[in-house]
């Protein structure tokens, strides 16, 4: 089970020291009103080679109620409001998705003391 407590870089570092694969930040995102998805950050550590994928999983409404209980939600910004580094704040553009009119930038943002990810919404052009 991912608690909130899983965020935390150091406890996660902890339980799995062995694991190559691990979970990194996971949150539930709304696209639209009524359209979840879950998104889950793997790390995989191999041959001295960091790997990030996010994993984009389409919930119904109940789901998303009751992991957002325990996962929180994502951010989800303009793209006026792209996450930029800073001193002690890791920023890492993982993928890009499309869901209807936009495409969703998904950012980790990464501190000393938490692991999460952003969507930055960006309009598409529409076809003339």
């Amino acid at each position: 089970m991912i608690t909130p407590e899983s965020k935390n870089i150091a406890d996660n570092d902890r339980r799995c020291q062995q694991d190559p694969v691990t979970i990194g930040a996971t949150c539930v995102a709304e696209l639209v009103p009524n359209v979840f998805v879950l998104l889950v950050e793997v790390e995989v550590e191999v041959l001295g080679e960091d790997i990030q994928e996010v994993l984009v999983i389409r919930i119904t409404p109940a789901q998303a109620a009751e992991l957002i209980r325990s996962v929180g939600r994502c951010q989800i910004v303009g793209p006026d409001e792209i996450p930029t580094p800073a001193p002690g704040r890791e920023v890492t553009l993982i993928c890009a998705f499309v869901f209807g009119e936009n495409a969703f930038l998904v950012f980790d943002v990464e501190t000393n003391r938490t692991d999460d990810l952003v969507l930055v919404r960006v309009p598409l052009c529409p076809i003339v």
